[in-house]
């Protein structure tokens, strides 16, 4: 063996054992922070009124539209990049503390007008400080998207996990004492500051000026187009909710807000943490045709496994499960939750589209999809929206079943890098999967009818029968390990 073949099996090995550590910590924080998550949820909605979480939702709303303009796509730059000098670093860093400082300051000057649309007087003093909060996230995002450039999630997990705990703790103790929005609102602030302490402290490195602002203008091209997706993303995601709230109260807008959080659960547990690896992994195969259709077609094989089965499941658990973990007077947000269970399903289908698409440099097509989804799912929403918020979830995941997942599926292919077979070949088990889960919950459903087993008893019944299929299923379908290549044969390549 040469020394340059010795070479490379060193470097390989390396990248191998920084794929597992990253993998790990990533489960690892998704994990905890589902647990921490679920924990202070159930604690806060025992504690608060929906009155008060729909102003939650609402500070949360706007704050968020404002943090993905925050953002702008600059994170992804970082992470999709090739070659990335200091200073495209330092020139990164000041860019978004010039987007973070200017998307604060917006927060404060609009908060008497968001307040005045939703017809809610307490809500500006909430949205100031939030804007403390938008602020302090912002300006360690670069640090954080460097650190997961290099798999450094071991410094992400004790960031994330750490800010999340010491946001739950301050939320619930307010909670406890105040009864009002306001202690989210705060707790979500300490959670900000702790977090971007933390990832500094891990980042370890300081910006400087010399040059910064010119070296990284290409940067700010690419993550201005991966930045608009994601902003037209969030709008389609939210203007559903928004509509309830200007049009139905802080109640109502509460309910649907609940709805959303418990939905988004698994996707925080399963997929975020998969693509915090995956994503990375996805850029550093770009043109590597073999390689990329290998790794995108675990990643769906992955997603479709857990997110197809799951939808099956959910309108069997919905309401009892929502009640259990929320209470009795959450009962409406079971039934919005058990109508999402289509968008869910589509998660399972399209989930990483936005990730391989960015991997791949094409965020112009990414541009485009953005607008017609606005369109296509946020119109589903928003007609929805007019007849109460269950049907406002109804609109908005049938047009995501119904119209994204064949439009996503079809951009995707485009360019030959995955085809419709590849798609079916990667999907099949997960919707084999779900047909057996559906089928079994659907059962268990059936013979309990009549029955009086108690809350408890009947969702754990019925999960603990589809878990078991599920488990039987995914054991067949097992997923390989997926080898990264070195940076010096992507370099060859």
């Amino acid at each position: 063996m040469s020394y340059k073949d010795a070479e490379r099996v060193v470097s390989v090995r390396l990248d191998q054992g920084r794929l597992a550590g990253a993998t790990t910590y990533a489960y690892a924080n998704r994990f905890a922070s589902f647990v921490i998550s679920l924990g202070s949820l159930a604690i806060l909605a025992r504690l608060l009124t929906p009155h008060e979480f729909g102003l939650v939702a609402m500070v949360a709303t706007f704050a968020g539209l404002l943090t993905s303009l925050r953002d702008f796509g600059l994170s992804a730059a970082a992470i999709q990049s090739i070659e990335f000098s200091s200073r495209d670093r330092d020139s990164l860093f000041w860019y978004n503390a010039f987007l973070t400082a200017l998307t604060s300051a917006f927060v404060v000057l609009a908060a008497p007008l968001v307040s005045d649309f939703y017809r809610e007087r307490g809500l500006a003093p909430l949205l100031y400080l939030s804007s403390a909060g938008l602020l302090a996230s912002g300006l360690s995002s670069v640090h954080a998207a460097l650190l997961r450039r290099d798999f450094n999630l071991k410094g992400i997990f004790f960031a994330e996990i750490g800010g999340l705990a010491i946001g739950a703790v301050v939320s619930t103790l307010l909670a406890y004492l105040t009864e009002s929005a306001i202690s989210v609102v705060l707790g979500t602030l300490a959670q900000a500051v702790s977090t971007s302490l933390i990832t500094f402290f891990f980042g370890s490195w300081v910006p400087t000026m010399d040059g910064a602002i010119r070296s990284g203008l290409h940067h700010l091209i690419f993550g201005v187009r991966v930045g608009s997706f994601t902003v037209l993303n969030y709008i389609t995601n939210n203007i559903g909710s928004v509509a309830i709230g200007y049009q139905s109260g802080s109640a109502a807008m509460g309910f649907f807000s609940r709805a959303q959080n418990l939905y988004a659960l698994p996707v925080s547990f399963v997929l975020t943490p998969y693509l915090q690896v995956q994503f990375p992994l996805l850029c550093r195969v770009q043109g590597d045709l073999q390689r990329t259709r290998e790794v995108y077609g675990r990643l769906l094989t992955l997603t479709s496994m857990v997110f197809i089965p799951l939808a099956a499941l959910l309108p069997f658990i919905a309401v009892p499960g929502t009640t259990l973990v929320l209470g009795p007077q959450w009962g409406p947000a079971g039934e919005i939750l058990a109508w999402l269970s289509p968008s869910l399903a589509a998660i399972g289908l399209i989930g990483p589209f936005a990730q391989f698409m960015t991997s791949q440099g094409r965020v112009v097509e990414l541009q485009w999809w953005g607008v017609a989804d606005v369109v296509l799912r946020g119109g589903g929403a928003l007609v929805g929206s007019y007849f109460g918020p269950t049907y406002a979830a109804a609109g908005f995941s049938l047009a995501t079943l119904l119209l994204a997942v064949p439009i996503i599926t079809w951009i995707t292919q485009r360019d030959g890098t995955f085809s419709f077979a590849d798609y079916a070949k990667a999907c099949v088990p997960g919707v084999l999967t779900s047909l057996a889960v559906g089928g079994a919950a659907f059962a268990v459903s059936q013979f309990m009818v009549g029955h009086s087993f108690g809350p408890l008893v009947e969702p754990g019944v019925i999960l603990s029968s589809a878990a078991l299929v599920w488990l039987m299923l995914a054991a067949t379908f097992h997923l390989s390990s997926i080898q990264i290549p070195s940076s010096s044969s992507r370099r060859e390549n």
